[in-house]
């Protein structure tokens, strides 16, 4: 994939030279109209189109113990990008978002073996990456037609592994699951006309260890991980639109600067979307299962009311979320710690958070068409916790809606005079607390305590009514 990079920079250069080589063959009067476009405002809502390739590594371990170690992987990717710019100077801040298909992937051979690495007639695990997407800010500096940038913020991927065949006679199995991480890279966008541009970018993304499926031999079964790292190269092409009625025709017109300063006044509603990591804990008086990550994403509305001052805004916000942000552990750690139920079994600890709700309030400082601004409240959220399965002694499930606190800060910027678009980070704290009792025999019980906190970066789309 190393060599997809070097293609990818050369034909973009190229394309570079050779718009550069005719322009210098066409008439004086035809050359006028460029300054307008080398002048060209990076402001505004754009969506595209981007493709490109990836190699990185992966790895799959178990408590059993398994370790594949690390091994390599590469593919293709495509898919859109969307997200918003705005300029001040030759400065410009952005955030964006992507989703794309694709076909990373890589294996490794193991030995057909009692806890030897990947079993099977013909030993193998592998593991592939089937969809990937990222929120990010973006910081750039626009010089003439280009506008080089540094990016960084949340990355999410659909990762699916496997371990051995049907044929095998030790542990198999398959799956996928959604993880979460992070991704920084940069990049250079070049201008082509005051709507389109044309850009090449790097990416590096560490989609963390996570739980991608269970394996198991028809006797018991465990939850194989799967940890993913990768670097991507893609190209894209972007459509900016300009704000006000070109962008949706049946709104007001756009006041525009000579308006004077943005009027954030007034009720919105809005939708989001995202995703979150985070850290969950699981104990008893008896045993303690340890911290282990939990990840997933979330999708839902938004309503609030901003009051406005001078340039200072401040408002109350409160949104609702379906969440899919989870996480398990077989409850063992370097061979010490008792798995999650009696020792000599196999089963797993999880929590999931299944839905989450905010009620916060907002403060922030219009800066022209941005608003950066700070957020707290109150959090409260839905959790579902298990231990074991029905055929061990220490074994329960159950779930509980907690209240918590959370508080953040983000970055709102305008469209035109009702939409605009946000990216904000949230840390969200639900605290710690019985969600479920286990029987412990001869009609005792435990109380299983679970702790719960996460980090959550989510987009945004908002709709002014007044």
């Amino acid at each position: 994939m190393k060599k997809l990079a070097l293609y990818l920079a050369t034909g973009f250069a190229g394309l570079v030279v050779a718009s550069a080589a005719q322009a210098a063959d066409l008439p004086k009067s035809v050359l006028k109209a460029a300054p307008a476009a080398r002048s060209g405002d990076w402001t505004g809502f754009y969506v595209g189109v981007q493709a490109g390739g990836g190699w990185g590594r992966a790895r799959q371990t178990d408590f059993s113990p398994f370790d594949t170690g690390w091994y390599n992987q590469s593919g293709a990717l495509a898919g859109v990008t969307w997200g918003y710019n705005w300029q001040v100077g030759n400065t410009v801040i952005g955030f964006e978002s992507d989703a794309a298909w694709s076909n990373i992937r890589g294996s490794t051979d193991g030995a057909n073996a009692l806890n030897g690495p990947c079993y099977g007639v013909t030993p193998q695990c592998t593991a592939k990456l089937q969809a990937f997407g990222t929120n990010r800010l973006r910081l750039g500096y626009a010089y003439d037609r280009w506008l080089p940038f540094v990016a960084g913020g949340m990355a999410w991927g659909r990762v699916h592994g496997s371990e051995g065949d049907t044929l095998a006679g030790g542990l198999v199995g398959s799956g996928a699951e959604f993880h979460y991480g992070w991704t920084i890279g940069g990049g250079v966008e070049a201008m082509i006309d005051p709507h389109w541009s044309a850009k090449v970018e790097y990416l590096y993304a560490d989609l963390r260890d996570g739980n991608s499926f269970t394996e198991g031999n028809g006797l018991f079964s465990i939850t194989e991980t799967v940890g993913m790292q990768v670097h991507i190269v893609r190209a894209g092409l972007n459509y900016k639109f300009d704000p006000g009625p070109s962008f949706l025709s049946f709104l007001p017109p756009n006041p525009g600067r000579s308006a004077g300063p943005w009027n954030w006044v007034g009720l919105y509603a809005g939708l989001n979307y995202g995703g979150g990591a985070g850290k969950a804990s699981q104990s008893d008086n008896l045993y303690d299962r340890g911290t282990y990550n939990v990840g997933g994403g979330v999708v839902g509305g938004t309503v609030g009311y901003n009051w406005q001052r001078d340039r200072w805004v401040y408002g109350l916000e409160g949104d609702l979320d379906y969440s899919s942000i989870k996480g398990g552990t077989s409850g063992i750690v370097d061979n010490v710690t008792p798995w999650c139920n009696v020792p000599g079994s196999f089963a797993n600890c999880d929590t999931n958070l299944r839905w989450l709700g905010t009620a916060r309030a907002r403060i922030g400082v219009a800066w022209d068409r941005l608003l950066p601004y700070v957020t707290g409240g109150l959090a409260v959220g839905s959790l579902k916790s298990t231990e074991g399965d029905q055929q061990s002694l220490l074994s329960g499930s159950g779930s509980v809606t907690r209240a918590g606190w959370t508080a953040g800060a983000g970055i709102e910027a305008r469209i035109d005079n009702r939409w605009s678009t946000k990216l904000e980070y949230l840390y969200v704290d639900l605290g710690s607390g019985t969600v479920f009792t286990e029987p412990i025999g001869g009609g005792a019980t435990v109380s299983e305590n679970v702790t719960f906190r996460t980090h959550i970066l989510r987009g945004g789309l908002n709709y002014r009514f007044n």
